[in-house]
């Protein structure tokens, strides 16, 4: 049974918004993920917009696409596909409040022909069979108490030989005792009920009809973005804790998303967890 409802993933998002703020750069590149750092790159702004210039490559993007934006956030994906390639994107997240957030950036680009962004579930999206050839998906198919309900849908909406491209986070194999629950609560701290094996995501892709043309191992390349949400725990904790003492009815998911920044170092520093890019074919 799910841990985590859509409207409490939802409610996640929305009261960490200030976080992502202050630590994340939100307003200037409208990016919830960690950023992919290369040669190219010179300073996190340009780390987190590369993942997007990676991730179109790798699946081959083009003006001509139809892309559904998977768990979009603030819509930063989907603006940067809509500018910098000129293809049509659907933008969804449960959250309607990234939602109206997305929409009001879009507008504000003069992007609002080419971006769009609505309130729905990418597990039960409700959209035609075969409606795009893109299916993107940057840190959101975590979300997913059952990664096969959005495998499922995904290969539902891609026309024949469309495109899967998704980045996230994956646990290491067979972990147990204390490096289980490290991971387990890292993940509940973003309400996610849990991560995926790597090895366990590809059956599911294969099994549902995927074929899987390109896979890269990242995890070197997202380190320094990791790093930098390490050091963003310390005043985050002096802060949250600051707040609750005057804040009697403040949340649980506040102080659990301040611990997560130490929790998903420490973690990625014993290797329980791999960061993945995966683009499969329909």
């Amino acid at each position: 049974m799910a841990q985590f409802s859509n409207a409490d993933i939802a409610r996640y998002y929305d009261l960490s918004k200030t976080h992502y703020n202050k630590m994340w750069d939100l307003q200037r590149s409208k990016s919830l993920h960690y950023g992919i750092w290369d040669e190219t790159t010179n300073n996190f702004h340009e780390a987190l917009l590369n993942t997007n210039k990676v991730l179109a490559a790798m699946a081959g993007v083009t003006e001509t696409d139809c892309l559904l934006d998977a768990g979009c956030g603030v819509g930063g994906s989907s603006l940067w596909l809509a500018k910098n390639i000129g293809c049509k994107a659907t933008g969804i997240s449960l959250s309607a409040d990234q939602v109206a957030s997305a929409s009001s950036s879009s507008k504000h680009a003069s992007l609002s022909h080419l971006a769009k962004f609505e309130v729905n579930d990418f597990c039960h999206t409700g959209y035609p069979s075969q409606s795009f050839s893109v299916v993107w998906a940057v840190e959101s198919v975590c979300h997913a108490h059952d990664k096969s309900d959005f495998i499922k849908e995904a290969y539902r909406l891609l026309k024949p030989g469309g495109k899967l491209i998704m980045a996230d986070f994956f646990k290491a194999e067979h972990l147990e005792g204390a490096d289980a629950a490290l991971i387990k609560r890292w993940a509940n701290g973003w309400a996610i009920d849990d991560f995926s094996t790597y090895t366990n995501f590809c059956a599911l892709l294969q099994n549902e009809g995927f074929a899987i043309l390109h896979q890269q191992d990242a995890t070197s390349n997202i380190y320094k973005s990791a790093r930098r949400l390490y050091f963003a725990y310390f005043p985050g904790a002096i802060g949250a804790f600051i707040y609750k003492l005057f804040h009697k009815k403040a949340t649980e998911f506040g102080k659990r998303n301040v611990d997560t920044a130490l929790l998903q170092y420490r973690a990625l520093t014993k290797h329980l967890w791999s960061y993945r890019l995966i683009c499969a074919v329909k």
